[in-house]
């Protein structure tokens, strides 16, 4: 009876262990639960990223042999040090060879310059002296047609007032001779009066002396006539005068024309300045091409000593002394360890969530336990997927709906310099 009553005891005990048990276990997942909850709500995270540094790769820009190697991998090196030399003896004859040519280049163009002044100047005055001549007698010319003109409308003056001088006394002939008919007429008339006795003597006198006057004017207008015609015939006569003067002009223009050819030969051979001028022009550009080519040997020289661009460390090299490189050729790769930042591919569907000076937390896979404080700093503005080689769409028309993932920039603090380029974290961003 006694064995019996202890046994429920301990049953009874063990189920309370297991109780409290669960109850401790529902509290720490509980408390884990929340905890996640928590973080899935105030935190993007995500396990695509990495860490990226500025890697520089040092290639030759000419072909020569490596005459000598200065650094090793992992050697730290300054901005402006030397890292490789190559072979200069080529670089050195193009060298020399540039400078002869800008040398000759120099010469020649020396020579063209005051060649082109006793040119010019002789050119300038044969131009100066045809125009002078050419001006001369076109002053020449204005001077025979304006003293043909003035001579013509003088003698044309003067036939026209002859002219009208013979029009005048035509016409007082005409009008004596009317007036010296009427008188005629009168006296017969008085004639025949005093025959019969109707009138005196006297006023037959008077007709008669009527008619003896106008026939005296008669005469008189005749004799005016003639003298204006041969007035005329003077004047007309003056028109030979005008001929000689043409006459003048057309030597005038002849000398004229002939003073214009002269100009016109003296100005073609301002030609020959141009032609000395362009001259000239292609022996500076000749000096020119000659600089740029001794310039450019002198780069290709200085190219044969292989800098570094920026401070760092030698993070891979792929060459040895001896070796003949290539333009573009890989020598080295420098690294500059305190210019490093982390990439994190964060899911479409989140990244609204993520902006730009939002504070994150780094935890490296190479040291687990440690996390890194970093900011966002930049958000891609397009997906990697828009980048990738075969394009997400294709013509069959099958359609797979996929997350894509966008980049996001991250700088981060590493005092220790222990982050690594290409090295796998883990990133929490908080989000907004």
């Amino acid at each position: 009876m006694a064995t019996g009553n202890e046994t429920p005891a301990p049953k009874a005990k063990k189920k309370k262990i297991l109780f409290l048990l669960v109850i401790l276990l529902l509290g720490i997942g509980g408390y884990f639960g929340i905890k996640w909850i928590y973080f899935r709500w105030h935190y993007v995270s995500t396990d695509d990223a990495q860490v990226k540094g500025n890697l520089v790769n040092l290639s030759a820009k000419v072909s020569a042999r490596i005459e000598r190697m200065r650094v090793e991998e992992g050697d730290s090196v300054e901005a402006g040090q030397i890292l490789v030399e190559l072979d200069p003896k080529d670089y050195l004859a193009a060298r020399a060879q540039a400078q002869a040519s800008l040398e000759m280049a120099r010469q020649d163009l020396a020579k063209a310059i005051p060649q082109l002044a006793l040119t010019r100047d002789r050119v300038l005055q044969g131009i100066d002296a045809a125009d002078a001549s050419y001006k001369e007698a076109l002053e020449g010319l204005k001077f025979a047609q304006n003293d043909a003109a003035l001579q013509a409308d003088r003698v044309q003056k003067d036939i026209d007032r002859a002219q009208a001088g013979l029009k005048a006394a035509r016409a007082r002939v005409i009008e004596a001779k009317a007036t010296m008919d009427n008188a005629q007429k009168e006296f017969e008339r008085q004639q025949e009066l005093f025959k019969n006795k109707y009138i005196a003597e006297n006023a037959r006198d008077a007709a008669e002396t009527a008619w003896q006057v106008a026939q005296s004017k008669h005469q008189a207008a005749l004799e005016n006539e003639r003298e204006a015609l041969s007035q005329l015939e003077l004047a007309e006569a003056n028109r030979r005068s005008i001929e000689l003067k043409k006459q003048t002009i057309r030597i005038s223009e002849q000398v004229l024309e002939r003073a214009k050819i002269s100009l016109t030969l003296a100005q073609e051979e301002k030609k020959q300045i141009s032609i000395q001028e362009k001259n000239i022009e292609f022996l500076k550009a000749k000096v020119q091409e000659a600089e740029a080519a001794l310039h450019l040997a002198e780069l290709r020289l200085q190219e044969t000593k292989v800098m570094t661009p920026i401070s760092g460390v030698i993070s891979k090299r792929y060459a040895d002394q001896g070796q003949l490189v290539q333009p573009g050729q890989p020598l080295l790769v420098v690294n500059d360890p305190s210019e490093k930042w982390v990439v994190a591919n964060v899911e479409e569907t989140k990244v609204r969530k993520v902006h730009r000076g939002s504070k994150a937390r780094v935890e490296v896979d190479a040291f687990p336990g440690r996390d890194f404080e970093g900011k966002v700093e930049f958000i891609g503005a397009a997906a990697l997927s828009e980048f990738a080689l075969l394009p997400a769409e294709n013509p069959s028309g099958n359609f797979v709906k996929i997350t894509h993932r966008l980049p996001v920039r991250i700088s981060v603090k590493d005092p220790d310099h222990l982050l690594k380029p290409g090295m796998m974290v883990v990133v929490a961003i908080e989000a907004k």
